[in-house]
């Protein structure tokens, strides 16, 4: 599937997340740069500044600053980010009932909740990657 431009945009405050899944990420999609942020509102800066849409956005939920749900209110807020059609998934941890109710409330593409093991976290991320690969969205198409 090489069609599948764009940065991954990986949003966590948690330092060893960072440090253990840009390798994880950029073996599972070699082709996609791997880009962090550890807070929503600095996504939100890059996105409303750059022209190239992300692959995939994957937010932790709970974040200082500017928190996933947040995050997620305000590309649906703004029509510009909206209409790039950006799938959005939050992988966190712990995931409560109420946070899943919330973030499928403002229409996101899945929730995850982190897996203890990195064999595990591995087999969320590829089967999360593979799939977007071979989805079609309004993004994939060049105008």
């Amino acid at each position: 599937m090489e069609d599948s431009r764009g940065p991954i945009i990986f949003i966590d405050d948690d330092q060893d997340d960072q440090l253990l899944f840009k390798p994880l990420l950029e073996r599972l999609a070699p082709n996609n740069q791997v880009v962090f942020f550890t807070n929503g509102q600095q996504a939100i800066d890059y996105f409303r500044t750059s022209k190239e849409p992300p692959f995939i956005i994957i937010s932790e939920v709970s974040m200082q600053v500017m928190n996933g749900l947040e995050l997620r209110r305000q590309i649906e807020a703004d029509a510009d980010l909206k209409r790039r059609a950006v799938p959005f998934i939050f992988f966190t941890h712990p995931a409560y009932k109420h946070l899943v109710e919330k973030a499928y409330e403002l229409t996101i593409q899945g929730f995850f909740e982190k897996q203890s093991s990195h064999s595990e976290m591995k087999e969320q991320l590829e089967a999360i990657i593979n799939y977007w690969k071979s989805s079609l969205h309004p993004n994939r198409f060049m105008d």
